[in-house]
């Protein structure tokens, strides 16, 4: 299949991101299939049951950011079925840079 690449940034209000990450998830909950859209266009892709979750935070000066990637490749789920599920605590959390200290107040 040749290759295929949405990407799109806009400016959303914290609740409008929610409402797509909650609807993002009831998606995946719901079955294999996802419908995926951004700016008049959409996609419907066929997840995997097992994919790959990475969560990283970064902070760097007065600039927050969070990525989300859920990767995984077509066919894999019937050959990770066998494969134990990792517990999430099981993977710490790791920052890629860390925030800076707050200076204490003075006494």
């Amino acid at each position: 299949m040749p290759k295929l690449e949405i990407k799109k940034t806009s400016e959303l209000t914290r609740k409008q991101v929610s409402d797509r990450l909650i609807a993002l998830g009831k998606a995946l909950a719901g079955g294999s299939e996802v419908d995926l859209g951004a700016g008049g266009e959409s996609i419907t892709v066929e997840v995997a049951d097992r994919v790959q979750f990475e969560l990283e935070i970064e902070v760097d000066g007065d600039e927050t950011e969070i990525e989300i990637e859920i990767s995984w490749r077509d066919g894999a789920s019937a050959a990770t079925a066998d494969t134990a599920p990792e517990p999430a605590a099981a993977t710490p959390a790791k920052a890629t840079r860390r925030a800076r200290p707050r200076k204490a107040a003075a006494k």
